[in-house]
């Protein structure tokens, strides 16, 4: 992990992954998938980003909500949209943390603590959409994994307290106990109703870029539902593998492979597969980077406080 940490590893590893898959697939191939690409397709996928970032941000204003978290709705959508920005050039996304520094709260900790479980919700999800479609293409075992992983998920974020308790009795003994203490407390904000309510917007926005897939998709075949479900949960969950620049090259390559059981070519595949985070991840990211960045000891674009330690 150290060494994946590294941001000239993932440079090289990101270049690399890239060329493989242009490569293997074949430049001309790739430039002539992109080219067929239909325009009317491309811009219904993006005004499907709209209500999809509305989801993801109303999700996030509600759990700052009941985390105790003075946030505006505004405030809130700031934070989400900042915290993509940098989490673009991040492994795992871990960029995202950064969302703290975008509200005024003094509570940081306990808000770093509330982006984890933010993101905890989305693996949750997407691991248990995985499962049936890891089933079928990369066999029983990797379905079962995934369905064991959701179910984990599950009960951590039903059942807090039950993780909350060992961990806050481990952070005693820990010289940063305290600080893992304040982290901890961000679980203070899950409760059986609002769990419910978290896991009903993950699983609507996630539906929106599912639908956002089979839509570029039809570019190039017909739609099919179980294709887009079977496929493209497991393309979007190797972007929590910290390899790669934003997923680049380890996405595309992914759903080449996958697709191929549908006999969808390696280039419209990974084509699609890249147009899709564009529209849902890329664009609203530098969106985000563009118009509210971080600003070193003074309040940034739109409200922003700088990070402080409480």
């Amino acid at each position: 992990m150290k060494f994946l940490g590294n941001r000239w590893v993932r440079y090289v590893l990101t270049i690399a992954l890239v060329l493989l898959v242009v490569f293997k697939i074949h430049p001309e191939r790739l430039v002539r998938a992109v080219a067929s690409a239909n325009g009317r397709f491309m811009l219904f996928a993006l005004v499907l980003t709209l209500p999809f970032l509305y989801l993801k941000a109303l999700r996030w204003h509600v759990m700052l909500r009941a985390g105790g978290i003075d946030a505006t709705f505004r405030e809130s959508a700031v934070s989400l949209l900042g915290g993509m920005g940098i989490a673009l050039l991040t492994p795992a996304r871990l960029g995202e943390l950064v969302r703290v520094a975008y509200l005024r709260d003094k509570q940081k900790l306990k808000i770093g603590g509330l982006v984890m479980i933010d993101k905890g919700f989305d693996v949750t999800v997407l691991a248990a959409f995985s499962s049936i479609g890891a089933w079928r293409l990369l066999g029983p075992a990797a379905g079962v994994a995934l369905a064991v992983a959701a179910l984990a998920g599950l009960f951590v974020v039903y059942f807090p307290r039950a993780v909350e308790r060992p961990l806050a009795a481990l952070a005693i003994r820990l010289p940063f106990g305290v600080k893992l203490e304040r982290i901890l407390s961000s679980s203070q904000s899950l409760s059986p109703r609002v769990t419910t309510v978290f896991l009903a917007l993950t699983v609507a926005s996630f539906a929106l870029v599912f639908l956002q897939f089979g839509v570029i998709l039809l570019s190039w075949r017909s739609w099919s539902l179980d294709i887009v479900l079977l496929t493209f949960p497991l393309v979007i969950l190797t972007n929590i593998l910290p390899v790669t620049i934003g997923g680049l090259g380890l996405r595309e390559g992914t759903a080449a492979l996958l697709l191929a059981h549908y006999g969808v070519s390696s280039a419209d595949a990974a084509v699609t597969a890249l147009l899709s985070s564009t529209v849902n991840t890329y664009l609203p990211g530098l969106a985000g980077a563009l118009l509210f960045p971080l600003s070193a000891g003074r309040p940034a674009a739109g409200g922003v406080q700088p990070l402080e330690e409480t």
